[in-house]
């Protein structure tokens, strides 16, 4: 499989040092904006650039991976966040690699995109010691929301991701 190399626009940062340890996996789509193209990749980007936010890859319906942002640098996919115990770190972004899949909350992901994913996961692992392997929704909780932290909580990547389908 061949990563695309489509880096956005500077939205991104230098990490504060620390080993990267962790993936998130998010679903994002543009079907709120473009309705007519809700799966589409070039939406999605400028959706991200729009919206200056950024995640390290993409992948698309047909499991083509894109990636936006260099690894060595951080960016800003999680937003306030917090690990699941007995981890308990926050900040995500710093120590984290995260992965759109483009999809949504009622279509459930392409086995193209599973095995592209896959794919990722082990090139990833070759270069970094994963420990983590998380959802969205599972740092950016409805505890950050009642804390005042954060103005909500993130579904993704639902309940369409079969988690026993990546490695």
């Amino acid at each position: 499989m061949k990563i695309i190399t489509d880096f956005l626009p500077n939205i991104w940062s230098e990490r504060a040092g620390g080993e990267i340890d962790t993936v998130v996996i998010h679903a994002m789509n543009a079907g709120v904006l473009y309705p007519k193209f809700a799966f589409s990749f070039n939406k999605c980007k400028k959706i991200l650039i729009d919206y200056d936010v950024s995640s390290h890859y993409v992948i698309d319906r047909n499991g083509k991976i894109y990636n936006l942002v260099p690894e060595e640098k951080k960016a800003w996919h999680a937003g306030v966040s917090k690990m699941p115990e007995p981890d308990n770190r926050s900040g995500v972004n710093d120590f984290s690699i995260g992965i759109e899949l483009i999809g949504n909350e009622e279509s459930p992901f392409s086995q193209k995109q599973y095995s592209s994913l896959n794919f990722l996961l082990d090139d990833i692992k070759k270069r970094r010691k994963i420990k983590f392997i998380v959802g969205h929704q599972h740092i950016a909780t409805q505890e950050l929301v009642d804390l005042g932290l954060r103005k909500d909580v993130k579904w993704d990547p639902g309940k369409m991701f079969d988690w026993e389908k990546i490695k």
